[in-house]
Parts: structure tokens; C-alpha cells; sequence
């Protein structure tokens, strides 16, 4: 993925559509702890990984991937610079599909990630699917677990 910056905005185009320094730190810092976390990492894909998984008009700001002693895991992560649940909704997120090996559990894990400051944006309900990670300027600085 080529990115071209912006002079003096602070802005990145990133194939047609212009990213945020916010956003562009955001995914970086994410992306920093879910490696931490032994995930596989690829930023805004184009297509699903493989025949493991598989969506329909949806494109996460992150995609990891994961397999340990009997388990895969996918995380989806959602980077909102200013959260927005309506919007948040809109996303086909619900359409993703996952298939581990057989023999093995599988599960998704969706991330909603928004900058410190913009908590009470967020309609914390969401938990029954989504963490919600607040980041912070060079880290997370809070993560609320789903609650199912």
C-alpha cells in the first residue's frame, strides 16, 4: 500500500482516501499490542486471507491472525477517530466468516479503537461483541473486555 503525504495538514492519501495523523498512530499503536499479543498483523486489506475467512464489502483497519494449542483467532479492529455508533453499525462487520482446521476452536475478536478523549461516544453496549480500546497519544491506555 503506497501512502503520499500531505504538506503541512497532517493528512496521508492512502489509495483514494486521506488518512488522519490520529488514525495513521492509532493503527500503529494497536498494531504495536496485538503483535505483543502473537497475532499476525496486515493493515487494511484488500481481500480475506485465504479460504480460512471471508467477507462481504468490509475492510478492517486490521487484521490479525493467531493460532495456538487448538485454537485460531481472527481480530478485526476498527480505528474511529470520532466514534460514531450509526456509522460503526454500517460496516459489514457482521458478514465476516471464519473456519479454523478441523480439530481446532475458532473464534472472532472485534476491537473498536478510539482516540483518549472520545470515550463517551462510545454506546458501551457494543461490549456484547467488541473491546473497546481507548489509545493514547503512544499507547493504549484503557481496554474494556467484551462482557459476553
Amino acid at each position: 500500500m503506497t501512502c503520499i503525504p500531505r504538506k503541512k495538514s497532517g493528512l496521508r492519501h492512502t489509495m483514494g482516501v486521506t488518512e488522519s495523523a490520529v488514525h495513521r498512530s492509532m493503527k500503529t499503536i494497536v498494531r504495536a499490542e496485538l503483535e505483543q499479543e502473537r497475532y499476525a498483523v496486515v493493515e487494511e486489506p484488500l481481500y480475506p486471507p485465504g479460504r480460512k475467512a471471508y467477507w462481504r464489502s468490509y475492510r478492517p483497519d486490521l487484521l490479525g491472525y493467531r493460532s495456538e494449542v487448538g485454537v485460531e483467532e481472527l481480530v478485526l479492529v476498527e480505528c474511529e477517530t470520532r466514534p460514531n455508533m450509526r456509522r460503526l453499525g454500517a460496516k459489514n462487520h457482521s458478514s465476516v466468516w471464519f473456519q479454523p482446521y478441523l480439530f481446532r476452536r475458532g473464534s472472532i475478536r472485534r476491537i473498536l479503537a478510539v482516540p483518549q478523549g472520545r470515550l463517551r461516544a462510545v454506546d458501551m453496549s457494543i461490549r456484547d461483541e467488541w473491546e473497546v480500546w481507548v489509545v493514547g497519544e503512544k499507547s493504549a491506555m484503557e481496554k474494556f473486555p467484551t462482557v459476553n
